[in-house]
């Protein structure tokens, strides 16, 4: 018999702001339909904080990262009280960003996660990190069992019309995120600081990308699919906006917008997610709603679902993965992705988001490189996996782009912290005042 890892994946967009550690903790395993502890917990982040803190990264993302933490810990501690109360339950192993988009790992056993990798892409104003992915590859042992997980966290382009720019996004995803691994072999994590990456190297580029052959691969975030192209009319949040009281024969009934849900239409068409598969959507829309009360409260217990007027409601936080590959099922015909539960949390106090979360079960076992009996069943059966055949081939020119883009991040960044927040305003005329004051002291030393 084959064993499992417990995964808990989370999405959230935190809207650029701080969370409420209460708040997030008090929902956080909400998710669970079995009170198991998980394995792994893999939180995918979006807008984790202001834009000018985002782009300069480092030291000024720490506070945020800090919080979900926080959270974390206490929601496991709350969650089961039975385990070790002094110590920190779940050991982090990643907490990383690229621009405005964080991933964090977390371990219930850290000798569990070996061979980290992680990497990162911005795909927002040239190239820049205001929409990006950003995700963390690694080995999980237990006993003489293990398998590679790769986890993306990504926000796509906003708003109605922007279809084609939503998939171009993803196009940039899987030609310039390239996994790196850490020099110093440690933990990858804003919090206690990481050493320097170094470019995988290896015979083939595809091995560097999100579809590498040999390992299970979830994407999840702010993918941003809508479902209209066009934005609402004056009166359709009225006349058509889905409602806590309209049941499954209603026409606003919530499921009758998921018809023409954006992304389920362009995976059918072959532009976007190639391969990967979703579990049932069963839940309400998850974005955009007013930052309005009640909070924290369960769709069953609502009255009434706090719609911006301005928006489409939309399942723009997604979680989706690639199933086992043909290869691999052809030695283990039993083995598959366990989904528990799929769903979107209560509303939270600081964004106009819900979190959305899987609950999932992946089998120990090594996906193989496929041996070329199996490239040759995979090409009569007409099995087009992205692991074997990705959509697109990696951009050659990635890291470059990458370092340009860094720069960019740094300049704007900056900019954007100086004169938009207090803290860089007053560091910035101090630093004015600074420098002339070493002017008049010069000039006074030379007379």
């Amino acid at each position: 018999m084959v064993d499992d890892v417990r995964a808990y994946i989370f999405t959230f967009n935190c809207g650029r702001d701080y969370i409420d550690v209460d708040a997030f903790a008090s929902q956080f395993f909400d998710g669970l339909s079995r009170r198991i502890i998980p394995d792994l917990i893999v939180i995918c982040l979006q807008e984790i904080g202001p834009v000018g803190a985002s782009l300069i990264g480092g030291s000024h993302l720490v506070p945020y990262f800090s919080k979900i933490h926080s959270a974390v810990q206490k929601a496991a501690h709350d969650q089961f009280p039975e385990d070790e109360p002094e110590q920190d339950l779940y050991k982090l192993m990643v907490a990383k960003n690229a621009g405005m988009i964080g991933i964090m790992v977390f371990a219930r056993d850290e000798d569990t996660v070996e061979n980290l990798e992680t990497g990162g892409v911005g795909f927002g104003k040239a190239n820049m990190g205001d929409k990006a992915a950003v995700g963390a590859r690694f080995t999980y042992s237990s006993g003489k069992d293990s398998t590679e997980l790769t986890f993306v966290s990504a926000h796509l382009a906003a708003g109605e019309i922007a279809l084609a720019r939503r998939n171009e996004d993803w196009k940039s995803i899987v030609r310039r995120l390239v996994f790196s691994s850490m020099a110093d072999g440690g933990p990858d994590t804003a919090l206690s600081g990481s050493g320097e990456e170094e470019v995988l190297l290896s015979i083939s580029p595809q091995d560097g990308s999100i579809f590498k052959s040999t390992s299970h691969l979830f994407v999840a975030g702010d993918f941003n699919y809508r479902t209209s192209i066009l934005s609402p009319a004056p009166n359709d949040h009225i006349e058509v906006f889905p409602q806590p009281h309209h049941d499954k024969s209603s026409p606003q009934h919530y499921t009758s917008l998921f018809e023409n849900d954006q992304l389920n239409q362009e995976r059918a068409a072959g532009r976007t997610m190639h391969g990967l598969i979703e579990a049932q959507v069963t839940f309400p829309p998850t974005y955009k709603y007013e930052i309005k009360e009640p909070f924290l409260m369960p769709d069953e217990d609502l009255v009434k679902w706090h719609w911006a007027t301005h928006r489409w409601p939309s399942w723009c936080d997604r979680i989706l993965y690639l199933p086992i590959p043909s290869w691999v099922k052809h030695e283990h015909p039993d083995a598959h992705i366990r989904t528990y539960r799929y769903a979107a949390l209560p509303q939270q106090p600081t964004t106009d988001h819900r979190a959305v979360t899987l609950e999932v079960e992946v089998p120990l076992i090594p996906i193989l490189q496929p041996t070329s009996n199996d490239v040759a069943r995979l090409v009569k059966d007409r099995d087009n996996d992205p692991r074997i055949n990705p959509p697109w081939t990696i951009d050659m020119d990635w890291k470059r782009k990458q370092v340009t883009a860094r720069r960019l991040e740094l300049v704007s960044g900056y900019t954007t912290y100086f004169t938009t927040t207090g803290e860089g305003v007053v560091l910035l005329l101090a630093l004015i005042g600074g420098a002339i004051a070493t002017v008049f002291a010069l000039r006074a030393m030379l007379w």
